[in-house]
């Protein structure tokens, strides 16, 4: 295993706190960017000692606006401070070559409220069909211009594609970007397959989503670099800077490198250096890193951040301070997100490093559950906005705000103040599904939130190596150090019949934190094990209206929220007494056509307007019939749930 140089971590928490921290050990704010920086200026604001703020909407749900499936997030804030929100609308829910269209939304008040769905690049259903995929920002602050690079495809996808570079070859997997000069309200889309890649050798290339980087410092600054991945004619999957010194009127490559690389990002360090960070299509399961002191158009030897866990996934880093001078304490405040796990896409966290990314010195966990794709941004008002797929990447696009006190602060303000994270490392049935016998294991991910060591002993029916008093091989952890972590892999679970009977297996853990005479405890409930036949479901309904009283024409609106049971896919189709609910009734609905083996969806948009008779009854519960056929395979659930009360 390549590993690259690391300072020690006692060091990052040493600087973490200088730039933090008075004599007296009040929190100060950092120091304010005095060189001359392009307009907007904003950065992230400096923390205040409180517990800070986290909130999250959705912003795109599946079978909603047009589209049975969202995906791919990109992120940006304009130069007047707008927010600027960019994903994939699919139709088939297919990546390239679905017939996909890029779409965004746009909020004026920083996330707070967002504008209707418009569309970058429509994509093209009927054949030949047309798609676009996978968008990424670039804004350009010295004139304001907005780029959204993405895939533009035909036939073929990624893997699939051709070498060539003429535009209108169907076999080839083009590069596109759409271009505007009036803070992103309308698009003109070009071509630049021939720019970048016109060398045979490539056989097809793809910008990494999400959000490139303008240079601030040195010979360079000013300079756009879009990160892409090329697929050479011999196989091998290489990293690359797409760049522009003439404001986007032109493109042109830098030199591919690496090998297994996949989607990756850049960001510009204080000293002037970029640093490349990178997905690994080679599955080591860490991030992959380089660094170029040429402006991207280089990079030196690939190393792994055995620092930064990953399951094979796209990640997001940025500058936290956009506009620091080189070379300032600011400038060397990084920020990071990606799914921190080994196993799954999941345990979404956020991490900050203080000194150029060596090391990570604290990290929060945002969505503990199923996490794909994130994108980060500074916002004009100080917060930090993200971008996320929930659930994995099945449960459409959401976008999350926090502050950098937020960042810091720990849930609880007192020693021994920590939070749980877990995973299944056994993620898919064996040979002819479960039966009694088979072995189920799971990885506990525990971080110390607070300034003191603790110590962490867990228990949990079901599950052996993971209870101190069963094993030698447990869970527990002596003197855990402040803000520190630790990942215990050997948690294990023997299926046995009364699983079997029940269809499914959920660990139910107690934790329990001792930091000198504090006790702190925490229930955990893990991730599940389903062993359903073909297309059986679960479905929950809940709903968030308010307390009655009601009147006659109030809308009720309620969420279902469906898992398939089973390793095998299936099409799920209600019925009921609810708008927006059922296919035939409209748009918005709740079907999910191809729903994977073990996943979850959430759908929103069910409704019912209050009567005379529902206040007569005094509630109203809506009844519905959810249908799953899986193969030959059928399963029927009635549900009559959940009920309101309006009086």
């Amino acid at each position: 295993m390549i590993t690259s140089p690391r300072r020690s971590s006692r060091r990052a928490l040493v600087l973490a706190t200088a730039l933090l921290m008075g004599v007296s050990g009040a929190l100060i704010p950092l120091s304010a960017a005095t060189a001359a920086a392009p307009d907007p200026d904003f950065d992230i604001a400096a923390p205040t000692g409180g517990a800070g703020s986290y909130t999250e909407q959705q912003l795109a749900t599946n079978g909603q606006g047009g589209f049975p499936n969202y995906r791919i997030p990109a992120l940006t804030v304009t130069n007047s401070g707008d927010l600027l929100a960019s994903y994939d609308g699919r139709p088939t829910g297919a990546d390239s070559p679905g017939p996909n269209s890029i779409l965004q939304r746009r909020s004026t008040d920083n996330g707070v409220t967002w504008g209707p769905q418009e569309v970058i690049a429509a994509g093209k259903t009927s054949d030949p069909i047309e798609g676009y995929s996978d968008p990424s920002y670039i804004v350009d602050r010295e004139t304001g211009t907005i780029f959204n690079f993405h895939v533009k495809s035909y036939d073929q996808g990624f893997w699939g594609s051709a070498p060539g570079s003429d535009p209108d070859d169907r076999s080839v997997t083009h590069a596109n970007v759409s271009v505007s000069t009036d803070d992103g309200h309308t698009w003109t889309g070009r071509t630049i397959t021939a720019e970048i890649t016109g060398d045979l050798d490539v056989k097809s290339r793809f910008a990494a989503s999400g959000q490139g980087i303008q240079l601030r410092y040195g010979p360079w600054a000013g300079r756009l670099v879009q990160q892409f991945t090329f697929l050479a004619t011999d196989g091998q999957v290489q990293a690359v800077s797409v760049y522009s010194d003439d404001h986007g009127d032109t493109w042109q490559a830098g030199t591919p490198f690496g090998t297994g690389m996949d989607e990756n990002k850049t960001v510009e360090l204080s000293d002037g250096r970029v640093m490349m960070n990178s997905r690994d299509s080679a599955r080591s399961y860490y991030r992959k890193v380089a660094y170029s002191t040429d402006g991207g158009v280089t990079y030196g030897p690939v190393t792994l951040d055995t620092d930064l866990p990953d399951p094979t996934n796209n990640a997001s880093i940025l500058r936290a301070y956009p506009n620091a001078p080189q070379g300032s304490d600011e400038a060397k405040v990084l920020l990071f997100s990606n799914s921190a796990s080994q196993v799954e896409r999941e345990n979404g966290t956020i991490r900050i490093s203080y000194d150029d990314g060596e090391t990570w010195s604290i990290s929060r966990v945002f969505q503990p559950e199923g996490m794909g794709y994130s994108t980060l941004a500074t916002l004009p008002d100080g917060t930090i906005g993200i971008l996320y797929e929930p659930d994995r990447g099945y449960a459409g696009i959401r976008f999350a705000k926090f502050d950098h006190d937020w960042l810091l602060a720990a849930p609880s303000a007192t020693p021994g103040g920590f939070e749980i994270s877990s995973s299944r490392v056994t993620s898919d049935a064996p040979a002819g599904g479960w039966k009694v016998g088979d072995v189920v294991s799971y990885a506990f991910t525990v971080t110390n939130l607070s300034a003191s060591k603790t110590t962490i002993s867990p228990v949990g029916a079901g599950l052996t190596n993971f209870d101190p008093a069963n094993a030698a091989q447990n869970c527990r952890y002596r003197d855990l150090p402040a803000r520190g972590s630790y990942t215990c892999p050997w948690a294990k679970h023997t299926i046995t019949q009364a699983d079997l009977d029940a269809q499914f297996f959920v660990p139910e853990t107690t934790w329990t934190s001792t930091s000198g005479s504090t006790v702190t405890t925490v229930e955990h409930t893990g991730p599940g094990v389903y062993f359903g036949a073909a297309g059986n479901i679960s479905v929950v309904g809940s709903h968030t209206n308010a307390q009655a009283p009601y009147a006659v024409g109030d809308v009720l609106r309620f969420s279902f929220t469906v898992r398939n049971l089973s390793t095998a896919t299936t099409a799920v189709v209600p019925t009921g007494d609810l708008a927006g609910f059922d296919p035939a009734n409209a748009a918005q609905n709740c079907r999910y056509r191809s729903l994977p083996g073990e996943q979850s969806y959430t759908c929103t948009s069910a409704s019912h307007v209050v009567t005379q008779a529902d206040l007569d009854a005094g509630s109203y519960t809506p009844s519905t019939t959810w249908t799953s056929t899986s193969g030959s395979s059928v399963t029927r659930i009635d549900l009559d749930a959940p009920a309101v009360q309006l009086r």
